[in-house]
């Protein structure tokens, strides 16, 4: 065969080649960014799953865990039916993968974890991109070339050396010595491969090793840095709840608590607040979080006024249909509190939330009750009547100015 049938033949050859690299890397790459990412959030899942095994309080830890951790998006608790008890964190955003952990008493923990990338995958793709196009130049290269003995054994050489930086090694940089001098082509390949080495060896000192899974997910406080902002509690309560848990099927107690905590975290949830807490007598939501709002105080006396809205509603519907009536009463507190610079998850949320629990407790059926704090802040916008209770001057909602919230 003459040098310009070889010449076509190797062409033919290296444009098959070329292909079949791209295929088999495109595949290979592909395969091996979703097998990893998603083999990271199966750890995490058991990594948390583990903190769960001892039965210990779940509103506690997972508290804990949303307020370390920033890559989980909530958890909830489910009964042996299915049937929501408690939920912590919020569904908002796209990327949340979830993930069903058992527990001890037979209920269910649902844990949303948020889909990141890694940054060790991100330089993987980049090494993988890399040799790939190194391969395709040098393949095209030597479909176009006279397969002379001196280019076989540059080949060799760049072959090996390839070889040594899939394995990590960046120290395998070709050298460039006077019998290349007349083959400019093999020259630049040469260079470009020692450039692409140095590149991907200042990209490995970059990257850092990850941090392996520990036991544990609660860190200090102190290693993040906190700011203060205002968060409102809203506790909207049911009354008289354990004499209605005895009197009432319970069947038709627990569907009716259903489409109550569904209509009210729907509301709550269109003024801009986060359902912290479902308990079976109360509802706990707070406003101003994860992100800042305008007037959360405002968004959650409106959220109040159509929650009882809602359930008068309902115990409406009750009465007509011959059935035991239920009735509700809501209390709203607010207090400065550190928030995690991270997360965006307030600190220190009990003992506001403890405050808000107390003033719904005191409450009068079927009023919001606010604390100074809140009616100091709203006050050009409502009208209150003024109450003297256990925690002291407190104020009924009476009228909300129309409008004041725009969606």
């Amino acid at each position: 065969m003459d040098s310009s049938g070889m010449r076509g033949f190797g062409a033919k050859g290296g444009f098959t080649l070329v292909l079949i690299v791209m295929m088999v890397s495109a595949v290979v790459a592909v395969f091996c960014s979703f097998f990893y990412s998603s083999r990271i959030l199966g750890h995490k899942a058991d990594e948390i799953e583990t903190l769960f095994k001892d039965g210990s309080d779940f509103s506690r830890i997972a508290k804990s865990v949303l307020n370390s951790r920033p890559d989980v998006a909530y958890l909830k608790l489910l009964d042996e039916n299915g049937i929501l008890k408690e939920s912590f964190g919020g569904e908002n955003g796209n990327g949340i993968k979830e993930f069903e952990l058992p527990s001890v008493d037979n209920s269910t923990i649902m844990l949303g974890l948020k889909e990141f990338s890694d940054k060790n995958l991100i330089f993987y793709s980049l090494l993988w991109s890399v040799l790939i196009g190194v391969v395709l130049g040098s393949v095209c290269f030597f479909a176009t070339s006279f397969f002379s003995s001196d280019q076989s054994v540059y080949f060799e050489r760049l072959v090996s050396s390839m070889k040594r930086v899939s394995r990590g090694d960046f120290s395998a940089k070709l050298d460039i010595d006077e019998s290349m001098y007349d083959e400019s082509a093999m020259m630049r390949v040469y260079e470009s491969f020692n450039q692409m080495v140095d590149q991907l060896k200042r990209k490995d000192e970059s990257v850092k090793e990850p941090h392996s899974f520990q036991p544990t997910v609660v860190v200090s406080e102190s290693r993040e840095q906190s700011k203060l902002r205002r968060v409102t509690a809203l506790v909207a309560k049911i009354s008289d709840f354990e004499e209605l848990s005895t009197k009432l099927d319970s069947t038709d107690f627990t569907s009716f608590l259903t489409d109550y905590r569904k209509a009210a975290s729907s509301i709550i949830s269109d003024y801009g607040g986060v359902v912290e807490a479902l308990l079976q007598d109360e509802i706990v939501a707070l406003f101003n979080v994860p992100d800042e709002q305008d007037t959360p105080q405002l968004r959650a006396i409106c959220a109040a006024v159509e929650v009882l809205q809602v359930l008068a509603t309902m115990s409406r519907q009750r009465k007509i249909e011959g059935k035991e009536t239920i009735s509700g009463k809501v209390g709203i507190d607010e207090k400065p509190l550190p928030f995690y610079s991270e997360s965006g998850m307030p600190k220190n949320v009990k003992e506001l939330v403890t405050v808000a629990r107390g003033i719904s407790g005191e409450a009068p059926l079927w009023k919001v009750i606010v604390s100074p704090e809140v009616y100091k802040t709203v006050s050009k916008h409502v009208e209150v009547s003024e109450l003297a209770l256990n925690h002291g001057k407190l104020f009924s909602i009476v009228g909300v100015e129309e409008g004041v919230i725009q969606f």
